[in-house]
């Protein structure tokens, strides 16, 4: 029997249930957008129906890109139900049963924004009380996000759902739920800060905002760390990739690396490798721990021109306009300066902010400076994206006031982003960043 909703909701699939709750899938015919009803029971209690409304307007009431947004809650007639984001509907627990784990390179950011949404609605006063992989959606095409508001709680304290998140966490790139399970140790690319954080989290000794940070300030991992001791079994190997390495070398020196020829391309995501130069002062997640040989330069590389634009899908649209040319001026002593914020932007339910660029090539690499302790992200986009969780997550980090310097995987056109999810606080109640000398290489 179709769900008693209202008429602006046309239901199209039934999902299934979760506990009590029935899922459909329906069409928001207003705004022609596909939208998740969730119905409660109509044999629920008084005392059910009102937990049910009150958390899922707690949580309505918290916007956060690693939440499942809410965006309408009823009781209408008998039955209380919430009207919310459509994300796909495959959850962590559904990878798991298909004998899938978070690719280890999605990994640590998603854990670390989820632990972020979750520090966020604990901000607001709200607890989800019911984490565990079912409650968390994933797929390549957004951030790992939250949801599952206003199930039957099984614990009512902040600190039970940083232990339930940091469980589900480590099931979800190990595919264990055993607390002994290191992840560093079954998952190459996983670093091992990543055990110690879910380690300190499991045992209750951190809340879910210290998890985000620990997670947040982890560099990442892109290379698999070798044994302690020695073993025969690497020699073939290593004898294996010498002489690939040098074939490439000699084949390289004859003809040039495209699209079309992908054997010339490194083996690792080009975000993930460190560039041929001295090591930037800045730590940056996506870059590796250690430096390849130097090669010398035999010329600079050529600067591409840049258009930059205010990015602000979460707020008015408009972020100090005026001072865009000074992102691209080439002056060191002239920035773009965000609005000043009373409150971080996760407190005021706001995303983030950013500015976009327009290249005029295919960058291979960004250089920009910005205001100690704004933390950062690089996407890129084919075009400006209607929805903002449509980009593709390229690399993030924390500025700590020296340029920061970043290799790019090779995309052509398009759009890049950076986008500022946290701002310095720069005096009492007061938060905002500064950009500036944003450069593109070839």
């Amino acid at each position: 029997m179709a769900p008693n909703i209202p008429a602006r909701y046309q239901p199209q699939v039934r999902l299934g249930r979760d506990g009590d709750i029935e899922e459909w899938l329906a069409t928001d015919t207003a705004l022609d957008r596909p939208v998740l009803v969730r119905l409660l029971a109509t044999d629920a209690s008084p005392n059910r129906k009102n937990s049910f409304l009150i958390a899922s307007r707690g949580a309505a009431a918290v916007v956060h890109s690693h939440l499942t947004q809410i965006y309408d809650v009823e009781h209408h007639g008998a039955t209380p139900h919430a009207i919310l984001e459509w994300t796909g509907g495959v959850t962590i627990q559904d990878r798991l049963q298909a004998g899938e784990v978070i690719p280890s390179k999605e990994f640590l950011a998603n854990a670390a924004g989820l632990a972020e949404g979750l520090a966020a609605l604990h901000a607001s006063g709200q607890t989800h009380s019911a984490i565990d992989t079912s409650a968390i959606h994933f797929s390549p095409s957004h951030p790992a996000k939250l949801g599952s508001f206003g199930r039957i709680p099984r614990a009512s304290e902040p600190d039970m759902d940083t232990v339930a998140l940091a469980s589900a966490l480590r099931a979800a790139v190990t595919g264990s739920y055993e607390p002994l399970v290191r992840p560093s140790q079954v998952v190459n690319g996983i670093p091992s800060g990543v055990d110690t954080a879910l380690a300190a989290a499991e045992s209750g000794e951190i809340d879910a905002a210290s998890l985000a940070a620990m997670l947040h300030n982890i560099p990442e991992q892109s290379t698999p760390t070798p044994s302690d001791g020695w073993s025969w079994g690497w020699v073939a190997p290593a004898a294996f990739l010498l002489v690939t390495a040098l074939l490439v070398s000699i084949i390289g020196l004859s003809i040039g690396a495209t699209s079309n020829r992908p054997f010339l391309f490194p083996a690792t995501p080009l975000d993930a490798q460190t560039r041929p130069t001295t090591t930037p002062a800045t730590i940056t997640e996506g870059e590796e721990m250690f430096s390849p040989p130097t090669i010398p330069d035999v010329s600079l590389p050529e600067d591409l021109r840049a258009t930059p634009a205010v990015y602000d899908p979460h707020g008015g649209g408009k972020e100090r306009d005026d001072d865009l040319p000074n992102l691209v001026d080439g002056n060191a002593t002239t920035t773009w300066r965000t609005e000043r914020y009373f409150s971080p932007l996760s407190v005021l339910g706001k995303p983030g902010v950013g500015i976009t660029f327009n290249v005029s090539g295919s960058p291979s690499g960004i250089e920009f400076t910005a205001s100690p302790g704004t933390r950062f992200r690089i996407r890129w986009a084919s075009s400006i994206p209607s929805n903002p969780s449509a980009w593709e997550e390229i690399a993030s980090g924390t500025a700590l006031g020296t340029a920061i310097e970043l290799q790019l995987p090779p995309r052509k056109g398009g759009v890049w982003l950076i986008w500022l999810v946290d701002l310095p606080e720069q005096g009492a109640d007061e938060y905002f960043a500064e950009i500036g000398d944003v450069t593109f290489r070839q």
